[in-house]
């Protein structure tokens, strides 16, 4: 497949390097609107690579079977819908969020919904092998589950002005590391029925930098979750998700998955434990965790298969809906919002 990624930042050269190493994927094109990085570009990447500061002249020079957008994320929206003008069924896979906002999510979703070209948004843990065993075992073993606690926790934000993302713009940690807890708290349990919330200011002056957020759903499993970039001693971003059930408990992070037993079913001490290390991937190469290469995997076999992605772009939104909601309910105080 022919293919272009539009964005050179990390999550742009990551996909564009995951892509050309795939047997059935060459990159082709990317474009990148800042002189020195596109520039920079022209060196480092292969010849036949053309290098463009234009998207949508990109889409319309290049005969391209899909395209990665890794702009940031109060751009997705502009930038998918001048892709579709360009090209109205072009195949598009965008970096989580979907959009900084309910509304732009649902316009940009219209618009490709008018499309006939396949979607899909980063939500890249429900590649994890890890999280998929953790899924597995959520229906199977636990019984009826009764409540959960859940948090990303990360140091990318210990002073004032450190970082490009406390800018208003490009949203505080909800908008961060914070959607990916979201979709893993939807995929588990579906879409919340109430959102109880509230945040805090550490060092940013214009976003949040730590959420606490109480969450029911229509199952009757309720619990919180904490997503906070503000946290020393966090080289890497970490995510955990804890659920109690009438049968045991199961705990779930990055790196390994855990089910104990109750002990009223004779469960032996210690549990299972399902380490990331153990899973059989079947990947032909590792140039990061293989959730990122089984995503793109996932979106290039939709698209040859024309079919839909479990992270297409109305999936997705639902995140941004829920991310509103918590925003919504921390204005009010932390009253109830539903």
């Amino acid at each position: 497949m022919r293919l272009g990624v539009i964005g050179l930042g990390k999550m742009g050269l990551l996909h564009a390097g995951i892509v050309n190493s795939l047997s059935d994927g060459s990159l082709v094109s990317v474009c990148e609107r800042d002189l020195f990085l596109s520039k920079a570009a022209k060196t480092i990447l292969p010849r036949q690579v053309e290098v463009y500061r234009d998207a949508e002249k990109m889409v319309s020079a290049e005969d391209l079977d899909a395209v990665f957008v890794t702009t940031p994320t109060d751009t997705h929206v502009s930038v998918v819908q001048s892709l579709l003008e360009a090209k109205p069924n072009l195949n598009v896979f965008v970096e989580k969020p979907l959009a900084i906002s309910w509304p732009e999510a649902k316009v940009v979703s219209e618009a490709m919904g008018r499309s006939k070209g396949v979607n899909m948004v980063g939500f890249q843990k429900r590649f994890s092998p890890v999280f998929r065993k953790a899924m597995e075992i959520a229906k199977e073993a636990l019984g009826e589950q009764i409540f959960f606690r859940a948090y990303c926790l990360s140091s990318d934000v210990l002073r004032e002005g450190s970082a490009w993302r406390s800018k208003k713009g490009s949203g505080g940690v909800l908008l961060d590391s914070a959607p990916h807890l979201l979709d893993i708290l939807i995929w588990f349990f579906g879409e919340p029925t109430s959102v109880l919330a509230v945040k805090k200011q550490l060092y940013s002056r214009e976003v949040e930098d730590y959420v606490h957020a109480v969450l029911s759903f229509e199952s009757g499993v309720l619990g919180h979750m904490d997503a906070c970039w503000s946290v020393s001693n966090y080289r890497l971003p970490e995510f955990l998700l804890e659920i109690h059930g009438k049968k045991g408990m199961l705990t779930v992070t990055d790196d390994f998955a855990k089910f104990s037993p109750g002990k009223e079913i004779g469960a032996s001490a210690g549990g299972q434990v399902y380490h990331r290390q153990s899973f059989q991937t079947s990947l032909p190469f590792l140039l990061t965790d293989p959730e990122y290469t089984l995503e793109d995997v996932a979106f290039l076999d939709a698209v040859r298969n024309r079919t839909t992605p479990v992270t297409n772009f109305k999936e997705a939104a639902k995140v941004n809906a829920l991310i509103d909601r918590i925003l919504d309910s921390t204005e009010k105080g932390g009253r109830i919002s539903c």
